[in-house]
């Protein structure tokens, strides 16, 4: 498709004055707390009067995109094409970088521990742990009422917002709308993906009165003080403290966004433990498969291969094996269907864990076990 500029004043005149209503743009207004944006829809400006400029100038997939929004949801084309002549190719910021090497290539340092300490020690650690503590006493009754109305008791939605935003200390230092434009739109290897939550990311912002020029994120576009992906904001946020905006950016929505994925992706209230380690005979294993995805009898796994909970496992049905390589040895644990639960939310075996054992350690802390 292609734009073709208008040079003459007296041609754009014209044109406006051949519409049958007069047009009247209102320009967004941005509010600091990420609140209601006023824009006024109007499909009457021709495609051809709006030049995209910027870093994605004459990019025909975001052009073909733009107009697809336009058809399928009204948006307003001049609107869509100011926004994303504002936005910047992610893939030309330089990132920051504390150490390099003589050929200018970033060093990160590698401590000599187990894959498990290593990852572990990014998310549990103490100044972690007391943020937690302290963002709990501050929405405890937030909390409660999510565990009332959803089951999910406030420890493991605490470990999410640690290991997601360390209680919101970093959404993000990336424009969601750059990320996403840029995945989408540049050739990236999921840009089918990419493209999709563009297309929710806009839909979302508009439903949620959210400004999509300045909102923060990650390097995948994920959102708020739980890192939603625009799919699912859509499916899964909520106005949980019912002032009429649902953003994840404010601490009661995200809590009761957060407990309300994890009943919708089939948490049962009923099973009160998440994993308990196990004992096993030497220290390393490799005997059976492991990982958040195997389920195992708990009856076979004793009987056989004398894998045993160190503690009284009060849950009957099939757990995982969960291997956690540590710098001399490996932990074993089994995982009960919630820890399945917590690995929805990001499918990894030490995600779960990380969320689980954070939320332990805030938990111990306060209540000073």
């Amino acid at each position: 498709m292609q734009i073709n500029r208008l040079h003459s004043l007296t041609l754009s005149l014209l044109l406006l004055s051949a519409c049958s209503s007069k047009i009247q743009k209102v320009e967004p207004q941005i509010d600091t707390n990420l609140t209601i944006i006023g824009i006024e829809q109007n499909n009457d400006i021709s495609s051809e009067t709006i030049e995209l400029n910027g870093d994605f100038a004459g990019n025909y997939k975001l052009i073909d995109f733009i107009e697809r929004m336009n058809n399928e949801y009204q948006f307003d084309r001049e609107y869509l094409y100011k926004l994303f002549s504002n936005a910047q190719d992610i893939n030309q910021i330089v990132e920051p970088c504390t150490t390099r090497d003589k050929n200018g290539q970033c060093i990160i340092e590698i401590k000599p521990q187990g894959k498990w300490d290593r990852y572990r020690g990014m998310f549990i650690y103490e100044r972690n742990i007391e943020r937690g503590v302290a963002f709990w006493d501050e929405h405890e009754d937030t909390l409660n009422r999510a565990y009332q109305v959803y089951g999910v008791p406030p420890e493991f939605i605490i470990g999410i917002l640690g290991v997601e935003t360390a209680y919101g200390v970093n959404f993000g230092k990336k424009k969601v709308i750059d990320v996403l434009t840029s995945k989408a739109m540049l050739g990236d290897r999921r840009e089918d993906f990419y493209t999709g939550q563009l297309e929710k990311y806009l839909l979302m912002t508009r439903q949620s009165n959210l400004d999509p020029a300045i909102l923060m994120g990650s390097n995948a576009g994920a959102m708020g003080y739980g890192q939603f992906i625009a799919s699912s904001y859509l499916r899964f946020a909520l106005d949980f403290n019912e002032d009429g905006v649902t953003d994840l950016w404010n601490e009661d929505d995200a809590i009761g966004s957060i407990a309300n994925y994890f009943s919708q992706n089939g948490w049962d209230r009923n099973i009160k433990q998440v994993a308990v380690r196990a004992k096993y005979k030497g220290n390393r294993f490799n005997k059976l498969e492991t990982g958040y995805k195997t389920k195992y009898s708990q009856s076979k796994l004793r009987k056989k291969y004398h894998i045993v909970p160190r503690q009284k496992l009060d849950y009957r049905g099939p757990v995982s094996l969960i291997k956690l390589p540590k710098y001399s040895y490996d932990e074993l644990w089994l995982g009960t269907h919630n820890f399945r639960v917590i690995t929805t939310y990001n499918h990894s075996t030490f995600y779960g864990m990380a969320v689980f054992q954070l939320g332990e350690a805030v938990k111990n802390r306060r209540y000073g076990k």
